[in-house]
């Protein structure tokens, strides 16, 4: 039955930022006119953040019948907002067609707005009828204002298309409004765009790991290396993910560059701890990769040499509403390599990747991804090993709103990854190849609810196969060769109610239930909580529960990593297992200046290591143990006169106790400095400096040699004439400490427009001062092997 109400008097007031209302004298009718009842009755009518919250003196039974129809209809505009429209659209760059993640939708002179997605949908509900003015604002773009008429009935589909500037000097990246959505909840999250990755000055050429190694509390253990380790994590314990698909070795031979390349990124959201519902599967971080579409309106080209690789980019419109992009790099100077490791390392590499967009009806959007990276160390020598490695990722993605306040985007996906290490006729190196196979479907859904909360809801099912073949130590075959099954789902609910803002959500690792983790062990809670304190000054605290159950077959022991090889942990024993606590402030210190501050503790439950050195039957196969890792890390952004200013510290501690033996990992490092200006010096030219300084990593020393009698010839032989061989006497594990490490570099680019040839010159000095860091000592002969001494580069870019 619907009624009709009349209120007779309203007083409204303000008190600390909320508007209330009384309403007297109340009298309902049905639509038969019949008086339903009449009586005096109070309500306070509270709205906070577009929400209503009524206060009252009457009974249940006509406050759920009469009064949340009625008076709600009637009482004000307030009111009003409950019955309005939804304004929704996408925003897209007007150049190209590529949606824009991360920007800032709001209707002028209200408390109203939105932000897009990562697949550029915005949604602001139950706007109340009357016309206005919407303003799409993002870094990077011109801002646009439209207008539109709201009236009763089906949502307002409005679009935008921004027009693409260039970022001047005198644009304050710190306030990036890109960045808001995700930051103003989580603490530790790190958004970087195409821009962000090619201002750090980087070796040789321009790489998207190494750029994170600017970010608080990412470190890595050498110069010549982009393997990175997040608040005291595992180097395997990090998920990487290209539009969704996850990528178990997302390195190029050695670890110096990442497979991925600058130019197809759109967007990097960088999670370093606590990260929330809906990742799963790592203990330390997530690296989520949004690849760019390519041009819509025009086809273009880049092509691009250094002193290391060449690359070549083609982009361009197929049919109506379709776009396609392929970017393909190839090395081709291996004495770079040799000056880059210091050492003979004949490397060659390949990698390709290439997307399809189409909107085959409406808004509806489908891409097609395809990653494919090679890798060959190949030594003359028949008593050097060789090695190869192949990864490859083909995935196919739909996202639409498939209901009035309903955006779902699902994924199916294929991986793999393959390496091999053939011995020849080393007598040291053994034979050894790891495969991966892992087809996956992967699906997340958004609702927005009449309050402009979100629920997050969506399913993860994937299937690896993991194989590990190996010779051990004394000549014995093994295969380890496992398939299983990770079924996750989870929801999550974000809402807002002044001044705070809550991320609250459950991640649950469905396969789990069936083996051995039982009850709430398989339940991940993840929370995130936001206050404000006073202008746009916030205390945050985030926290969750995280397992895995793959790792890597690594020893953290080795200078560098060139053989990693995946495993599942077996049934007997429980998965990895973290909680993190994360808790921070941060604001701005003036109009042009932001500073962050947080902490965090990491308590590790369970960690598996799979035993290579087994030698004897009765030896563990895996060694399990525990973990702690906690710190402070710093960020401050800053604009002084012209020149942007990012600077960075880190102080933390990483603790591993294995059966009761206790020490800090390889990648243990105590503090942790990064300092980033950016300058344009002039028209057409920017330069950046970048300096670092970071504390000596742990290592363990030799204290002696003695000769070992092997006893090779003893029966029959003269064993007593045998000298023996030297046999290393370590210390105590990771005991002692490198030196300090500190280095400048330098990086410029000047972009020119030749006869009408467009292009970039750049050019990079790593190490500019020479600063001597050691790498490592050779136990061998004691001495001293540095890192990359001064190193300069040049980069030649041409584009159409």
């Amino acid at each position: 039955m619907e009624f009709l109400a009349h209120i007779r008097s309203i007083r409204w007031c303000t008190n600390y930022g909320k508007t209330s209302a009384t309403a007297n004298e109340v009298r309902f009718w049905s639509r038969t006119g019949r008086v339903y009842e009449e009586r005096m009755v109070t309500f306070n009518f509270v709205r906070t953040c577009s929400r209503l919250y009524i206060h009252h003196k009457m009974s249940l039974s006509v406050i759920h019948h009469l009064v949340a129809p009625c008076v709600l209809a009637a009482a004000s505009p307030l009111v009003l907002m409950a019955q309005g429209t939804d304004i929704r659209g996408f925003v897209s760059d007007s150049v190209t067609a590529q949606r824009i993640p991360f920007a800032n939708v709001v209707i002028l002179n209200t408390s109203w707005g939105a932000a897009t997605n990562n697949s550029g949908f915005y949604l602001i509900p139950n706007v109340p009828q009357g016309q206005y003015e919407i303003a799409v604002s993002i870094i990077g773009y011109q801002r646009k204002v439209q207008r539109a008429l709201v009236r009763p009935g089906r949502p307002i589909e409005l679009d935008f298309l921004l027009a693409p500037t260039a970022v001047e000097t005198e644009e304050v990246l710190i306030t990036a409004p890109r960045r808001r959505e995700l930051t103003e909840i989580h603490t530790s999250v790190h958004v970087l765009d195409m821009k962000d990755i090619k201002l750090t000055p980087v070796l040789a050429q321009e790489d998207v790991f190494q750029a994170l190694k600017m970010l608080p509390g990412i470190v890595s253990t050498s110069d010549v290396s982009s393997k990175f380790y997040v608040r005291g994590g595992a180097g395997d314990q990090n998920l990487v993910m290209v539009d969704g698909m996850k990528i178990y070795n997302p390195f190029h031979a050695l670890g110096i560059f990442s497979i991925f390349d600058p130019d197809i990124v759109q967007n990097v959201e960088v999670y370093t701890g606590a990260f929330p519902a809906g990742y799963g599967g790592r203990l330390s971080s997530v690296v989520n990769i949004s690849s760019r579409d390519g041009r819509a309106d025009r086809p273009s080209g880049r092509a691009s040499v250094n002193f290391l690789s060449s690359k070549v980019q083609l982009e361009g419109p197929a049919l109506a509403n379709t776009s396609w992009m392929v970017n393909a790099r190839k090395s081709l100077f291996s004495q770079t390599f040799e000056r880059i490791v210091n050492q003979n390392v004949p490397v060659s590499f390949y990698d390709v990747f290439f997307k399809f967009k189409g909107q085959p009806f409406g808004a509806a959007k489908i891409d097609l991804s395809l990653l494919n990276s090679s890798d060959e160390l190949l030594f003359s020598s028949v008593d050097e090993p060789n090695y190869h490695w192949k990864n490859s990722a083909i995935g196919i993605t739909f996202s639409n709103l498939i209901a009035d306040r309903l955006f779902v985007q699902a994924l199916a996906y294929s991986c793999s990854y393959r390496a091999d290490r053939d011995a020849k006729a080393s007598k040291v190196i053994t034979p050894s190849s790891t495969l991966v196979k892992e087809p996956g479907l992967h699906a997340a859904a958004t609702y927005y609810t009449d309050a402009q909360n979100l629920f997050f809801f969506g399913f993860d099912f994937s299937f690896p196969q993991l194989e590990y073949s190996l010779v051990n130590l004394v000549g014995m075959p093994i295969t380890l060769s496992s398939g299983f099954a990770e079924v996750a789902a989870w929801v999550r609910y974000q809402a807002r109610y002044d001044p705070w803002i809550f991320d609250i959500g459950l991640h649950a690792e469905l396969a789990s239930l069936l083996g051995q983790e039982q009850g709430v062990e398989a339940f991940q809670p993840r929370i995130n909580v936001s206050y404000q304190l006073f202008g746009n000054w916030r205390a945050k605290a985030s926290g969750g529960l995280f397992s895995q159950r793959s790792i890597t077959v690594s020893n953290e022991d080795d200078v560098m990593s060139i053989f990693d090889a995946w495993i599942k942990v077996p049934e007997r024993l429980p998965p990895e297992k973290s909680v993190h606590l994360v808790l921070g402030v941060d604001g701005n210190v003036t109009e042009n200046a932001s500073v962050s501050f947080q902490s965090y503790y990491k308590d590790y439950s369970s960690l598996v290591a799979y035993n290579r050195d087994k030698v004897h039957a009765s030896d563990p196969d895996y060694i399990t143990g525990s973990g702690s890792s906690y710190g402070l890390e710093t960020m401050v952004r800053a604009k002084v006169m012209d020149i942007d200013l990012y600077a960075t510290y880190a102080w933390s501690k990483t603790m591993v106790n294995n059966r009761g033996f206790r020490y800090h990992p390889r990648y243990d490092r105590r503090h942790h400095v990064n300092l980033l200006a950016t300058v344009r010096p002039f028209e057409h030219a920017d330069v950046s400096l970048r300096w670092e300084f970071g504390s000596g990593f742990p290592f363990t020393q030799s204290t002696g040699y003695f000769d070992r009698l092997m006893l090779g010839d003893a029966l029959p032989g003269q064993f007593e004439l045998e000298t023996g061989m030297p046999y290393l006497v370590l210390g105590s594990k990771n005991a002692a400490r490198l030196p300090a490490y500190h280095r400048l570099d330098l990086s410029m680019a000047y972009r020119f427009d030749l006869l009408g040839v467009r292009g970039i010159l750049g050019g990079q000095v790593i190490n500019l001062y020479d600063n001597k860091n050691v790498f490592y000592f050779d136990r061998k002969t004691g001495q001293r092997v540095n890192m990359l001494r001064f190193f300069p580069s040049l980069t030649l870019t041409l584009e159409y």
